[in-house]
């Protein structure tokens, strides 16, 4: 073979080799948006996610009840259009207070869930927080901490379509941990 041959052949190849490598670091590479990396997002079984909610009641409300009343959060609600939105990445700051931010931060510093929840689809206002998921051969087990504005809201994610194979389980007035399993 000639020797440009050779040079354009190992080129090709080295550019492949190279574009299969920068794939897979921006696949398995931390978001550095994220308020905490992708993989410290927890399952939490139900003990736990109570556990954590008693040791951090104040600070869970705190930012409950500032994403609740937050008009900038509230506006990206409605420009979502899907009926809730997410708090999740570092440029979401803009929406709080110094000290507000500082308190969400810590929730994900603490609960390590993947986001912190509004939703609202034509009903009143919900706070949630999802938790990572476990797999065990084919059930997929997932947690959320819930925050209901009155039990009519409650009880309508209970009913059958809405939140499939909740289980609900009181915490404190307006908490609620719901427990998921699927089956795969």
């Amino acid at each position: 073979m000639k020797t440009w041959v050779k040079v354009v052949l190992g080129l090709v190849i080295l550019a492949i080799a190279a574009f299969v490598a920068w794939t897979l670091i921006l696949w398995f590479a931390p978001n550095p948006n994220d308020i905490i990396p992708s993989s410290s997002i927890e399952y939490h079984t139900k003990k736990e996610v109570s556990d954590l909610y008693w040791q951090n009641k104040e600070l869970s409300n705190r930012v409950k009840d500032s994403m609740v009343s937050n008009e900038k959060v509230l506006q990206a609600l409605i420009d979502e259009q899907d009926g809730d939105t997410g708090i999740y990445l570092k440029q979401d700051e803009v929406y709080f207070s110094q000290e507000e931010w500082q308190d969400v931060v810590t929730v994900f510093e603490i609960y390590h869930p993947a986001m912190l929840m509004l939703e609202r689809k034509g009903r009143p206002l919900i706070f949630y927080m999802p938790f990572g998921s476990l797999k065990q051969d084919d059930v997929v087990k997932r947690t959320f901490l819930y925050w209901f504005p009155n039990e009519e809201e409650r009880e309508y994610h209970e009913e059958p379509g809405v939140f499939p194979d909740g289980v609900f389980t009181q915490v404190d007035e307006g908490w609620y941990i719901v427990e998921t399993k699927e089956t795969r």
